[in-house]
């Protein structure tokens, strides 16, 4: 088969790839080890139906299929050791992400968002931002919506505003950014990259191929921002709520500003933001410093992030019953996630937490509960470690429940007037539920029917 394409791993990204590639003629060989689940999904049955297709599903592929792939699209969710890649790579047959597909036929330039932390709000307020400007800009990416879909859409004087996670990443050619940032960096992931090293490096390759005129910005005030600024080979901004660091955004007081070579341009005071903690605030000055040096007007700017309240399932309030507030951050999917998020209550919390491991310390987070966590009910695969951490640290109040609802329920009635209940697991999702945002819906749809 000539102008074969593989597709390993049929959700939202494989499935925009499979259609794109077939709408274009292409014959295309779908991949995805759960036939079961996918087997009756009304897409791939209509790609299924088309005479371009084959489908693979379980174990069952042959030589001969992979002999006539000339390239297969990896999508991110799947391991990256799985007996197929390694059939693959052993074969020579070039990997590439469904962000690189993408880029070989999109004509607008792309500002590239990620970074451990803060990746949906930053690239939500940045489209925020842009959409009352005299752009056109499409949000995309990780965020839910594949680059691949906006191909065909965004023109050459558009902009697509894209999160993009270290797992699009890994398999990049010529991907380029025009404006980027890794917003931060923090232990994530370690379950696939293993080392700290291995997960910077797939950060640093959004700026992998970013020309002299493009832009990176970086956070100042991070841990890892030399280790990131030494490979940057185009123009370098920055963002810092520690004073000017160099061109960028950064906070002055309470006064967020843009600096601009001797020009100081004022934003807005932080207590207009409508986005709690000071993560937020950062968040706010890297949305401005991408939206300025894009070239969107500083008024604009302004209206952006006084307007902008919030993402779902990222510190969203859901309701006060009986006196206690209920606070979904089901996004917070990792321990920084976790202590941010507490960090921004400022009443005693009953926690929700756990869920898959990522093999994680729980020790820093779990500091951090003093003088803030009342009680903390746990779940998924990761319970018994949280417990077990938390003993050590002598924070007894912990308990394992088998089901979530079960640990809302329980929630609720430890809560008394003036707590919040606040799901922040620290933990992905995915021993439990397809996604954090099913697992936020689940926890919003429970709260809102309580009496």
């Amino acid at each position: 088969m000539k102008n074969c394409k593989m597709i390993i791993g049929m959700a939202r990204s494989g499935m925009a790839s499979a259609e794109f590639l077939l709408d274009r003629g292409f014959k295309v060989v779908l991949y995805d080890s759960n036939y079961e689940k996918l087997k009756e999904h009304e897409s791939i049955v209509k790609m299924l139906n088309n005479p371009l297709t084959t489908g693979i599903f379980g174990d069952n592929i042959t030589d001969d299929i992979l002999q006539e792939v000339e390239e297969a699209i990896v999508s991110p969710g799947v391991p990256p050791d799985i007996p197929l890649i390694k059939k693959i790579t052993s074969m020579g047959i070039p990997l590439v992400s469904e962000i690189e597909l993408a880029y070989r036929y999109l004509r607008a330039p792309i500002i590239g968002i990620t970074g451990t932390n803060g990746k949906t709000t930053t690239t939500t307020l940045t489209y925020e931002i842009f959409a009352r400007s005299h752009f056109k800009a499409y949000k995309t990416g990780n965020i839910g919506d594949p680059i691949i879909n906006y191909a065909d859409i965004a023109e050459e004087n558009d902009m697509v505003i894209a999160e993009i996670s270290s797992f699009q990443l890994e398999n990049i050619e010529k991907f380029r950014t025009k404006l980027s940032t890794i917003l931060n960096i923090t232990p994530d992931h370690l379950d696939r990259h293993v080392t700290m090293e291995n997960y910077i490096n797939s950060k640093k390759k959004i700026f992998k191929n970013s020309c002299p005129e493009d832009y990176v910005l970086i956070n100042a005030d991070d841990e890892y921002a030399e280790v990131i600024e030494r490979d940057v080979r185009c123009r370098k901004i920055y963002f810092s709520a520690n004073g000017r660091r160099g061109d960028g955004a950064f906070l002055d007081s309470n006064m967020m500003k843009i600096a601009d070579g001797n020009q100081i341009l004022e934003l807005i005071d932080i207590k207009d933001l409508k986005i709690p903690g000071i993560h937020n605030v950062k968040n706010a000055l890297a949305a401005s410093a991408l939206a300025y040096f894009a070239g969107v007007e500083i008024e604009i700017i302004k209206q952006g992030l006084i307007e902008f309240t919030g993402v779902e399932h990222r510190l969203e309030f859901v309701r006060e019953l009986n006196g206690i507030r209920f606070i979904n951050d089901s996004k917070g999917t990792n321990t920084d996630a976790g202590i941010i998020a507490l960090e921004a209550m400022s009443s005693p919390v009953i926690l929700i937490a756990g869920g898959y491991d990522k093999k994680t310390d729980f020790s820093d987070w779990i500091d951090h509960f003093k003088g803030k966590v009342k009680k903390v009910f746990v779940i998924g695969t990761t319970a018994d470690q949280i417990i077990s951490t938390a003993a050590k640290k002598g924070f007894l109040n912990i308990e394992k429940c088998s089901a979530f609802k079960e640990a809302i329920l329980k929630s609720y009635e430890s809560a008394e007037k003036g707590d919040t209940v606040l799901l922040s697991p620290a933990c992905a999702s995915w021993d439990m539920f397809e996604n954090f945002e099913v697992r936020g819906q689940i926890f919003k749809d429970t709260v809102k029917s309580l009496e």
